[in-house]
């Protein structure tokens, strides 16, 4: 590590969220002293509206991301409550892990690994400032104490100029019980840089005690669930279901009756939100013929009986809440904890930035995560580990690293955000890979290890390249066999859904019959 002064950093983090976190990990771990500054160290990594990860195209970033030895995908894994794998009856390039973590454990694992992670401080405190200090840049916080940088990564998240909203009432804040970023913002806007207004809505929750599961239907996990990390195996630990309803013609008719009591026609918002994460509000204006919206009814974490209810996305008051709860099969005794409520923030016009995330207007300055435009952990997680690694190259000023659309999906994300701008919170989808036949959630790895050897990490990018070796002699050895036309065996092989021992196995011993033949498949 280059020796510095006590307040002075190779690279300074603003933002502990989802893209604040890779960032100043990837800088730390390539060797940078790095300095990880938020609002409040009690939400680091916070998960403040759904507590799933992975999914259609954002698993597959997830696995990316881990590949280049980001932390989200092990800390999924430390963390995940309910786990199952996605589109088993698609191809293999659809298939996906989605996971529920436990959201209080994964903020403690979180910031455990950012607390003992070597170059790496963590510290307190409001940024509302930054300067130019001769080739660096000079943070100065609320309180007037101040940080020396040569590269800086803002990661904001929805905390500049942030207002929540439900119903009629609004306060200023990032998230709700929060404070938002208002000097920073304009800071910025003084040095040349232009910001757009988004939003986005939460649902509320309720008391699990107070809801008639013997109603709804159930929603099983994987009993052998795969992990996000290619280091980690399974646990054997116990998982808890998920539920599912419907909101159907009742409460459709009743939130159509109160709809102008939303706060999007209460304060007259100018924001856009999220197209494909849409409110309650927008589903049944935009989905009029539909006669019923599904809800999942998902746990919080082992240790609380706060229930998310995923799909209903809202701004009406807290009163209309209810209302609209009560009208819910399975909810018509479920007593609210906290009301769901929207955010407006500032957000970064990117067509600022380069594509390696770096600010077209001033040298060492990145940006990642929704200030950006995007929406989701995993697309901000995504953009801070190409920051946070981009940032420390250039605080030894190395050639910085770019990922081609042809990479993977964290190539077309940042090729989509920066050059074709976005209209509304930008979400990873597949449709919007034109190689996602290739990008597939089991290769993720072979396809970022030529980046881990542009960055220095050799040893890691060798043991990928051996793996895929003995995977393809396993494979050549196979088609030998007479166990060929055996579609699924070699399925699993190219899947890497064998272990190191029955792949061994395959390779040496060719008299299995069928029984064992499934065996070790199935194990």
């Amino acid at each position: 590590m280059e020796r510095m002064p006590g307040n002075e950093y190779g690279v300074i983090v603003i933002g502990a969220g989802h893209a604040g976190c890779e960032a100043a990990l990837a800088s730390a771990r390539n060797g940078s002293k790095t300095l990880l500054a938020t609002i409040s160290m009690d939400s680091i990594a916070l998960l403040p509206c759904n507590s799933a990860v992975g999914g259609p195209g954002r698993g597959q970033i997830v696995r990316e991301i881990d590949a280049l030895g980001g932390e989200i995908g092990k800390n999924v894994d430390k963390s995940y409550i309910h786990s199952r794998m996605l589109n088993i009856s698609k191809g293999p390039a659809l298939r996906t892990v989605r996971a529920i973590v436990d959201k209080k454990r994964y903020f403690l694992y979180m910031k455990q690994v950012l607390e003992n992670q070597e170059n790496l401080d963590l510290k307190q405190g409001l940024v509302a400032k930054i300067e130019k200090f001769g080739n660096k840049y000079k943070l100065i916080k609320t309180d007037e104490s101040f940080y020396i940088g040569k590269c800086i990564v803002i990661a904001t998240g929805t905390f500049l100029r942030g207002k929540i909203f439900w119903g009629k009432y609004e306060r200023e804040a990032g998230r709700q019980g929060e404070i938002n970023s208002i000097k920073l913002p304009g800071c910025l806007e003084n040095i040349g840089y232009k910001f757009g207004r988004l939003r986005t809505e939460t649902p509320p929750r309720v008391d699990k005690k107070t809801v008639d599961f013997k109603n709804i239907r159930t929603q099983k996990y994987d009993e052998l669930p795969e992990m996000f990390s290619f280091d980690n195996v399974y646990d054997g630990r116990e998982q808890l279901n998920n539920h599912i309803t419907y909101i159907e013609k009742e409460c459709i008719d009743f939130i159509v009756k109160n709809i102008k009591k939303s706060s999007i026609y209460e304060i007259s918002m100018k924001s856009e939100s999220p197209k494909y994460c849409p409110s309650i509000e927008d589903k049944v204006s935009r989905f009029k013929n539909r006669k019923r919206h599904q809800i999942f009814i998902q746990p919080e974490g082992k240790d609380t009986n706060e229930m998310y209810l995923h799909g209903l996305f809202t701004t009406f008051s807290e009163d209309i809440q209810e209302g609209i709860i009560k009208r819910i099969k399975g909810l018509e005794k479920a007593e609210i904890t906290r009301p769901g409520y929207g955010v407006e923030y500032d957000y970064l016009i990117p067509g600022q930035l380069n594509i390696n995330l770096e600010s077209k207007k001033h040298k060492n300055i990145f940006f990642a995560g929704q200030i950006n435009g995007t929406t989701g952990y995993e697309e901000a997680a995504a953009q801070g580990i190409i920051a946070g690694i981009n940032a420390s190259l250039s605080s030894w000023d190395k050639e910085n690293i770019f990922l081609s659309r042809e990479d993977g999906y964290i190539g077309i994300l940042i090729d989509d955000v920066i050059l074709k701008g976005v209209i509304e919170p930008y979400r990873m989808l597949t449709s919007r890979n034109e190689f996602r036949l290739y990008h597939r959630h089991d290769n993720a790895d072979i396809r970022m290890s030529k980046i881990l050897r542009k960055i220095g990490h050799e040893k890691k990018a060798n043991i990928i390249s051996k793996k895929y070796e003995k995977i393809d002699e396993a494979y050549s050895n196979i088609k030998k066999s007479k166990y060929f036309n055996s579609k699924k065996m070699i399925e699993d092989i190219k899947q890497d859904r064998l272990s190191k021992d029955n792949i061994n196995i395959i390779k040496n011993t060719f008299n299995l019959d069928d029984k064992e033949l499934n065996s070790l498949i199935i194990n």
